[in-house]
């Protein structure tokens, strides 16, 4: 089976490239925005699998500063992408979505797959959270004329392989890095943003790419939650990584003048754990300590 993977090497899919033989592909081999762009990937590479990581992430702040970016870029390239796979014939494809496409709030958590429809994302994700929302329902029109089409939801996620700067890092990857520049320049503090509150899953990246590679592996059909159970404040998780990186020295300041964004949001992992119940995440402490020492080693 031929395998392509887009956003190959992201987050995600950096770590994917240790567990399955593929096609890894990135935004410098096609502009998946561009429909002929699309085309002539899958014509050029004519996959029978597709894991579609590809996307326009960032934090907080620049998805508040830039809604329609978030949202048209994610629609185009998750649109062109399932419509031609199924052009093309592509056997099985996987996309990945987040946690941002559950409501804001619910009446219950945690959330399982099927509350996606049930309101609104939270404000501060609109874009983007719907953009991968409508990937969801493309997937699931795909999944009813008989295609084997499917999804998971991560919840946050972090990781030594996320790019850019701290505008475009999850909370974790920023947290690390803003540890690592206090550290390297001698300050006493660091600043987030909020008031330290908000719950949170936040799961290893590359815990993720094992999964899709099982996914692959066993031809797991179903849309599946992925997320370890752990369920912590930000001011828990930015404490437990001050112990992690020996830097208790640092003090935490919050910044309540910028947006503590969805309060929580974590996710139901029963079909997973039905699926693969001896699968063993990585712990949050195993998984910072691996991420600072990436970070560490780039800032000095």
């Amino acid at each position: 089976m031929k395998v392509l993977v887009t956003g190959g090497t992201g987050l995600v899919g950096t770590y994917l490239q240790k567990y399955t033989d593929g096609i890894f592909l990135n935004s410098k081999d096609f502009d998946l925005t561009n429909e002929t762009e699309v085309m002539r990937m899958y014509f050029m590479h004519k996959p029978d699998a597709v894991i579609h990581l590809a996307a326009k992430v960032g934090g907080i702040m620049d998805n508040i500063q830039y809604p329609f970016e978030y949202y048209e870029e994610n629609l185009l390239m998750n649109t062109y992408m399932v419509k031609h796979a199924r052009a093309f014939n592509v056997q099985k494809f996987v996309g990945v979505l987040s946690s941002c496409i559950f409501p804001d709030v619910v009446d219950h958590y945690p959330m399982v797959e099927e509350d996606m429809h049930k309101d609104l994302p939270n404000a501060n994700n609109f874009g983007y959270g719907y953009a991968k929302r409508v990937m969801g329902c493309h997937i699931d029109i795909a999944k009813k004329q008989g295609l084997n089409y499917s999804y998971i939801t991560p919840s946050n996620l972090y990781g030594e392989f996320e790019h850019g700067d701290l505008s475009r890092k999850h909370f974790v990857g920023a947290l690390l890095q803003k540890i690592a520049i206090a550290n390297s320049s001698g300050a006493d503090k660091i600043v987030l943003f909020g008031d330290g509150t908000p719950l949170r899953q936040f799961t290893f990246a590359d815990d993720v790419a094992q999964i899709l590679n099982l996914i692959l592996k066993y031809d797991i059909k179903e849309n599946l939650n992925i997320s370890t159970p752990d369920n912590l404040t930000i001011d828990t998780m930015a404490r437990l990584a001050l112990e992690a990186t020996d830097s208790q020295h640092l003090r935490i300041e919050y910044d309540t003048t910028k947006p503590n964004g969805q309060y929580r949001k974590d996710i139901d992992t029963t079909k997973f754990q039905n699926i693969f119940p001896n699968f063993k995440f990585t712990s949050y402490l195993q998984g910072i300590e691996k991420v600072y020492n990436t970070i560490k080693q780039q800032h000095g």
